[in-house]
């Protein structure tokens, strides 16, 4: 995934125009949930608009650089249809920039260097699973006592809003399956993957309210799968 900086802020009018429709939001969150590139008038089926609007939609994603056009063969031949994907692009408007990531990076740096890479992992499960305990707090208000368990539901609500594009998957009865299609952590995840992870598995674990022992891993975007899969039992 790359990292798009709108520095001076020469794109945040468009970024306005393009994500001020409910219409287009809707478009560009299913095209991120879509198994593959879908076409405009597949888009149209499911938004109940004209394929000429849906085309009008997808082009002004496209123009922001969030979404990429290719070409699809028909079954019965004929001309290819024009499809539509998601890029992984990531437009980060700040005024003025931050730097907040490369200062994350050279911190991951800085203990990767100097803490022994078992040590590091637990410390940052522990982090992230007093980050997640917090979270809950917040979510569930002062009036309820600690320590918080919130439901899947909630946390699933929560990642949402993050941006982890989550779904909830099939699990066994008490298990919670959670798909992650998108790491808020993706650059960093990449490069320090044995700290940046159990950090992330850590908050899940928080705002649930469960021990470590109750948390598995089975796929992993930073090891090349599809998403995340995290189980947890309840």
């Amino acid at each position: 995934m790359e990292t798009a900086y709108d520095k001076d802020g020469r794109y945040l009018g468009k970024l306005a125009d393009v994500f001020g429709d409910p219409t287009r939001r809707g478009i560009y969150r299913h095209l991120q949930g879509a198994s593959q590139p879908l076409s405009a008038s597949e888009v149209a089926e499911v938004f109940g608009v004209h394929r000429t609007v849906a085309r009008a939609h997808l082009e002004k994603l496209a123009v922001l650089g969030l979404v990429e056009s290719g070409t699809r063969r028909r079954a019965g031949g004929g001309r290819p249809a024009k499809t539509y994907v998601t890029t992984g692009t990531r437009l980060e408007v700040m005024l003025p920039p931050r730097r907040y990531e490369r200062l994350s990076r050279l911190l991951l740096r800085l203990i990767d260097s100097t803490v022994a890479p078992e040590v590091a992992a637990d410390a940052a499960f522990a982090l992230g699973r007093a980050f997640g305990a917090e979270t809950a707090a917040d979510i569930a208000g002062g009036d309820v006592q600690a320590p918080v368990k919130l439901a899947p539901r909630a946390v699933v609500a929560w990642m949402d809003e993050a941006g982890y594009n989550v779904n909830l998957g099939d699990g066994a009865q008490g298990v919670m399956v959670a798909e992650v299609h998108n790491c808020v952590y993706s650059e960093l995840a990449a490069e320090y993957p044995e700290i940046v992870c159990p950090f992330d598995r850590g908050t899940l674990c928080g705002m649930l309210g469960i021990e470590p022992s109750a948390h598995t891993q089975t796929q992993s975007l930073s090891a090349g799968d599809a998403f995340c899969r995290h189980e947890l039992r309840l």
